[in-house]
């Protein structure tokens, strides 16, 4: 009889990768969603929409994924703090890259 306590590796790739796509996800529609807020008529809006779109969103592929297996759930949280990590970095770059350019154009 298998314990359901015990990790198999093999099980956990997807449900790792489904993790990883799903923090860049969650997190370049939360960039997404502060940029057009900040810029917008109706803030609230932007921020309230995105917020619940995105909740919604994490919390159901987390329910989906785990398929009742605390690993497997583990593995996709992982997944999408290491997602957040890459997601953050490159649009870090990209908005240095903006600033950049702003300054560039303002320059001249």
């Amino acid at each position: 009889m298998m314990s359901n306590f015990e990790p198999h590796m093999l099980n956990l790739i997807f449900p790792f990768m489904v993790g990883i796509v799903l923090g860049c996800c969650f997190f370049y529609v939360l960039w997404l969603t502060v940029d057009k807020g900040l810029k917008s008529d109706h803030p609230a809006v932007w921020f309230l929409g995105g917020i619940l779109a995105r909740m919604g969103t994490a919390v159901s592929v987390f329910y989906w994924i785990s398929d009742n297996d605390m690993w497997r759930l583990v593995a996709s949280l992982i997944g999408f703090i290491i997602g957040r990590i890459f997601m953050t970095k490159c649009l870090a770059k990209t908005d240095k890259n903006q600033l950049e350019k702003k300054a560039i154009s303002n320059a001249h």
